[in-house]
């Protein structure tokens, strides 16, 4: 009896394995055939196509890094294939951005990681003297994390530093109360943040 079973339920898991494959499993495979061939060529453009594919899911992953909206307002829908071509021309990481609106009020945040670009951020929350060199700053702390807040006019922008590989930047725009960027930054799941990005 467990043999008949046993052989009616392997074709269906075999029937399942080729449902799910898709176009990234396909190009490895086209790729591993073409290595196997010596055609270097052809395997390095299949891989290069698998790699692109992989890295539109890792962006699509990453997306959902960024909080929720909040009650009352609205995320927008960013495609952040464009902020990574970006990053590969400034030297590599990962650049997360989402924006949030309720009415007038706009509310912008960006999450850049295993950047070069944050050697400088880095060095001015170490130095509390170039910090106070940059006009409507102070210094901001939220939780463990080091960081900054600057006010100019209606737009507030608060900047932290996670593990001193990830910065989070939260920009106000015409905010009735500022405390809801302190909202937006208890949304966000830190651990799943670090977890994910370094």
């Amino acid at each position: 009896m467990k043999k008949i079973l046993l052989s009616a339920i392997i074709p269906l898991v075999l029937m399942h394995s080729v449902v799910i494959a898709d176009d990234v499993t396909d190009q490895i495979k086209a790729g591993l055939t073409a290595y196997e061939d010596k055609d270097y060529r052809t395997a390095v453009d299949e891989l290069k196509f698998a790699v692109a594919q992989l890295e539109k899911l890792k962006n699509t992953q990453n997306q959902t890094l960024l909080p929720e909206a909040l009650e009352g307002w609205k995320a927008e829908n960013k495609d952040n294939n464009d902020n990574q071509m970006a990053m590969a021309m400034l030297g590599g990481g990962t650049s997360i951005k989402g924006k949030y609106t309720r009415k007038a009020e706009k509310i912008e945040i960006e999450v850049l990681a295993n950047s070069p670009l944050l050697a400088m951020m880095t060095m001015m929350l170490n130095n509390p003297a170039m910090m106070a060199g940059q006009k409507n700053t102070e210094p901001f702390r939220y939780k463990k994390a080091k960081g900054m807040k600057k006010k100019n006019g209606k737009t507030i922008e608060i900047t932290l530093l996670l593990a001193g590989q990830i910065m989070i930047k939260v920009v106000g725009k015409n905010l009735e109360d500022e405390k809801v960027l302190k909202e937006y930054l208890n949304a966000f799941d830190f651990a799943k943040l670090k977890e994910a990005l370094l």
